[in-house]
């Protein structure tokens, strides 16, 4: 299975912080390192990845560190994580791949769980309970499918869709059909909903350990933290 990493943010909740975003070191490795290690780590050797702000430090960050194996997407215009996902199909076909945003830390890495909990249905999903929703992007569930999503519902807890898709090129005409929001993005969660909406077997996985988003300073600094006993590497 092609892994897809969409690293085309630009960070802006996180201030000046001198580097794009995919580089912002947590616990001093750069995201972006965490993610493909992780990824590598977990079985995918065939990965793209979706750039945008920063786009070529990033990219080369990414071949000087990771070798020339990964392949790279552009996302012209910061427009959502539809508009990523849709920056990588030609490179993609007709394959199924799993998707990650490239702010989220998963520990332990989940992403062959997801990727093996889609076999028998048509995609998989990493879900993590959370206390406030209003950022995310709420999950409704019954027997450990979805049922529907929810992009920034407002406040209350519930299931929070983590940021790690596995997919079936069948989800491409609801990537594809993904109308603006009023945020002016095309987001991946709409599309889900609307493939649930129409009938897809799309499994719940939930997330046992740590899930940190590192797109706002408290998500930062908690994954900081929690890095932070770790010896860093020489990049």
């Amino acid at each position: 299975m092609i892994a897809v990493v969409l690293a085309g943010g630009r960070g802006s909740r996180l201030g000046d912080i001198g580097v794009p975003k995919p580089l912002v070191p947590v616990g001093g490795v750069p995201v972006i390192d965490r993610i493909l290690d992780g990824l590598a780590a977990d079985g995918f050797q065939e990965i793209i990845v979706v750039t945008g702000h920063g786009a070529d430090e990033v990219e080369r960050h990414v071949v000087d560190h990771h070798g020339g194996g990964v392949r790279f997407a552009r996302q012209a215009e910061p427009l959502g994580t539809a508009h990523a996902l849709r920056a990588a199909r030609d490179l993609l076909g007709e394959a199924p791949f799993l998707v990650t945003w490239a702010d989220v830390i998963v520990e332990p890495r989940p992403y062959r769980d997801v990727a093996d909990a889609a076999t028998g249905h048509d995609a998989a999903v990493a879900v993590n309970h959370v206390a406030d929703l209003s950022a995310g992007g709420a999950v409704s569930l019954s027997n450990g499918l979805v049922t529907g999503v929810t992009e920034k519902p407002g406040p209350g807890a519930g299931w929070n869709l983590t940021g790690i898709l596995a997919l079936d090129p069948l989800v491409w005409p609801y990537v594809d059909g993904v109308e603006q929001s009023v945020r002016g993005e095309f987001e991946l969660p709409q599309a889900i909903d609307a493939w649930v909406g129409d009938g897809a077997s799309i499994a719940a996985v939930p997330m046992d350990g740590k899930v940190f988003e590192i797109g706002t300073p408290e998500g930062l600094a908690a994954a900081s933290s929690y890095f932070s006993g770790e010896t860093s590497r020489s990049r």
